[in-house]
């Protein structure tokens, strides 16, 4: 997929302006109480269904699975440890093509762009609430993924995200 821009989606109300291509401009809320530089762990869960008026593509799987590394390092960078065992947090990616009238004829005019989502999704492990999501969207070529482009969304969605103030977790011998 080609990122070629992002749009902010401000909190509880509608879209931003789309950015300049390649200038990435995401959007991230947390739950208002959620104290999210307590937890320590993380695992990934099913994924999420992208937001409404996009739809789940055979590419958004891909694209699902090549924004799981990114997730991965970013969170690592904030202190956060991968658990599947014990994990305080779960983590769901979306990722969708809006909704083409004819999609055969997209896919049959070369270069034609379409509108694209990816999606981070963070719930208490415990609870099984939500407390944190961040979101893009972008124009894409439906037929090509730009592994960078889509890292740069994630840096962008979790510029933000607390580090983690929980203990280290004890190594075992």
């Amino acid at each position: 997929m080609k990122w070629t821009g992002f749009a902010l989606v401000a909190v509880a109300t509608a879209c931003a302006p789309a950015a300049a291509p390649n200038k990435p401009v995401a959007s991230s809320i947390s739950a208002p109480h959620a104290s999210l530089e307590l937890y320590r762990t993380y695992t990934f869960g099913l994924s999420d269904q992208p937001k409404a008026g996009y739809v789940v593509t055979p590419r958004s799987l891909e694209v699902q699975r090549r924004l799981r590394p990114a997730v991965v390092e970013v969170l690592q960078e904030h202190g956060y440890v991968e658990n599947d065992t014990k994990a305080e947090l779960i983590v769901k990616l979306a990722a969708g093509t809006g909704e083409i009238p004819n999609p055969a004829a997209e896919r049959a005019v070369p270069g034609k762009l379409a509108r694209g989502f990816i999606g981070i999704h963070i719930y208490d492990a415990q609870a099984g609430t939500e407390v944190w999501q961040g979101s893009a969207f972008a124009e894409i070529e439906p037929e090509k993924i730009d592994d960078g482009l889509l890292k740069m969304g994630v840096n962008h969605m979790l510029a933000d995200f607390p580090v983690s103030n929980a203990a280290p977790i004890a190594k075992l011998p």
